[in-house]
């Protein structure tokens, strides 16, 4: 088999996570909807068909799918009626692309690569879901978590006795920092799914990785919500999703380990 260098890895990897991301980018804008009906209705978004114009329903050629240099081309808009194409589909395929080249870079072509890749497709899903709708979907953290205790009966990133304790730890967390907070304030801080997510990632990195990204996804979400208010885009009670802030926490873990704290 003919070895491949560094950089042609790295280039093939961005080509590739450009391929993941135009997927994410259609997963994840189908999957809320589908959970949201029943039925024929779910049929019906699942059998939609190639990506069509959100305005004027033209089916977009094969030449208008090309992950990002498609939308780049035509100036980010529509091919047909001239509207403005959203910028979260090319923005998902270069965050998908950068993600991938990151993990080659790291683990390269190795078994631990391809389900570092896997945790890192999966998170990004979840994140956009997250950001758009602020809802952590079952059918994307359960999978997860049981993927991160799959992993780690090998003693991949953790042993298996620390992911299971991970996992459970990381949901009664903030299961109690949940419940806690609606005793004093009467309100409903976070939802369930950032709790399933905090134990998906206990599970991969096991319970000694929670108080580090634990900590991080804290901060990181205290100094976006400030940056908010100073920049007047958000108010103090303007609700913000927490599943992207765990995830940061959990690729930090992935990448730089669980010790840095």
């Amino acid at each position: 088999m003919t070895s491949i260098s560094l950089t042609q890895l790295l280039i093939f990897s961005g080509f590739l996570g450009l391929i993941f991301g135009s997927f994410i980018s259609m997963l994840s804008w189908r999957l809320p909807r589908i959970m949201e009906h029943d039925g024929s209705e779910q049929l019906k978004i699942i059998s939609m068909g190639g990506s069509k114009c959100p305005q004027c329903d033209s089916e977009l050629p094969w030449y208008r799918l090309i992950p990002l240099f498609s939308w780049l081309a035509s100036r980010g808009k529509c091919h047909h009626c001239q509207i403005n194409i959203s910028a979260r589909y090319p923005l998902i395929e270069l965050t998908t692309a950068i993600g991938t080249v990151l993990v080659a870079w790291q683990f390269g072509l190795t078994p631990i690569g391809y389900m570092a890749l896997a945790f890192t497709l999966i998170l990004i899903t979840i994140c956009v879901i997250d950001f758009e709708h602020q809802l952590i979907l079952d059918n994307l953290s359960l999978p997860l978590l049981w993927l991160g205790l799959l992993v780690n009966t090998q003693s991949v990133f953790t042993t298996p006795t620390e992911a299971i304790w991970g996992a459970a730890i990381g949901y009664m967390v903030l299961w109690l920092v949940f419940h806690a907070f609606k005793l004093i304030t009467g309100k409903e801080g976070m939802g369930y799914g950032d709790f399933k997510l905090l134990a998906a990632l206990g599970a991969w990195f096991g319970f000694v990785a929670l108080p580090q990204i634990i900590l991080i996804a804290a901060l990181g979400s205290i100094l976006v919500a400030l940056i908010g208010i100073a920049l007047k885009k958000r108010s103090v009670n303007t609700p913000m999703p927490f599943g992207p802030f765990l995830a940061l926490g959990g690729w930090v873990a992935l990448f730089l380990g669980s010790n840095l704290i």
